[in-house]
């Protein structure tokens, strides 16, 4: 185990030229997640994927997405839903998943946190597993991280080969998040855990840097793997020190941090 790693980071470059040319294929998958109720996924992959990872965005979770793929709630400029197409260009297959049908109002942390949710990914990830052939990983952020806890807490046989957790919800804010990833049982997640941060985060539920994250792998007492990452760096944040456009959401160095996420996952 590695942890303790820092990277700082410059502004986002220009992708390669052999990345901006790679063909990326689009299409909205609608699973029957249990009767009567569906979970979509914006489905982007780069045609011969390495793994594929299904992305959980924070805020109330709720996409909206319409079955010809248009985002219609403001968790587009999310950084893990803004970032879908770097992530397939760096070789995975990639699901950015919407609500439950009957959670497009919205999820908390306590529909993040229960055994159904938990279910209802499960599905989704047999789904994508067997679309795409290949290891599927699920990658939280903020309060998509409640989500990717309890999914590799409570998940055996449709367990995820691996979890991310980017700016996650360590600490309880009233008003604010209720909920932490600590109301998991994160002890039972026995598969490879990445723990991404940035130093500058100004979350009061997600704060950045080695020490919260340090407290984070002890407790990930079972993963098979396990290592943080820390960033620093961006550009001026534009949004509320808990939105997307700030380092809670790693703004102006989405580029560097989805590579780094990638590399790790392609190297478990």
């Amino acid at each position: 185990m590695r942890t303790g790693i820092r990277l700082a980071v410059a502004l986002m470059g220009a992708l390669p030229c052999a990345a901006q040319a790679q063909q990326l294929k689009t299409e909205t998958i609608t699973v029957n997640v249990r009767p009567g109720a569906t979970m979509r996924y914006l489905a982007v992959s780069p045609g011969e994927p390495k793994a594929a990872v299904i992305l959980l965005p924070g805020g109330n979770g709720a996409l909206k997405l319409d079955a010809g793929g248009q985002i219609g709630s403001n968790l587009s400029g999310n950084f893990l839903i803004r970032s879908r197409g770097m992530f397939a260009r760096e070789g995975l297959y990639v699901a950015s998943l919407d609500a439950a049908s009957d959670q497009q109002a919205g999820m908390n942390g306590q529909v993040r946190l229960s055994p159904q949710h938990a279910q209802d990914v499960a599905k989704v990830i047999a789904d994508v597993k067997t679309r795409a052939g290949v290891p599927v990983w699920i990658i939280g952020t903020s309060a998509g991280t409640l989500t990717a806890a309890n999914v590799g807490a409570r998940l055996r046989g449709d367990r995820p080969h691996g979890v991310v957790f980017t700016s996650t919800m360590t600490q309880l804010q009233a008003g604010h998040c209720g909920k932490s990833v600590y109301d998991a049982q994160l002890s039972a997640i026995s598969v490879p855990v990445l723990v991404v941060s940035h130093s500058e985060d100004g979350c009061g539920c997600s704060p950045g840097g080695e020490a919260p994250n340090k407290k984070l792998l002890a407790a990930l007492s079972g993963a098979s793997a396990k290592e943080q990452k820390v960033f620093s760096g961006g550009s001026p944040p534009v949004s509320a020190p808990c939105e997307a456009k700030a380092q809670h959401g790693y703004f102006g160095i989405e580029g560097s941090v989805v590579k780094a996420i990638a590399d790790w996952i392609k190297g478990h």
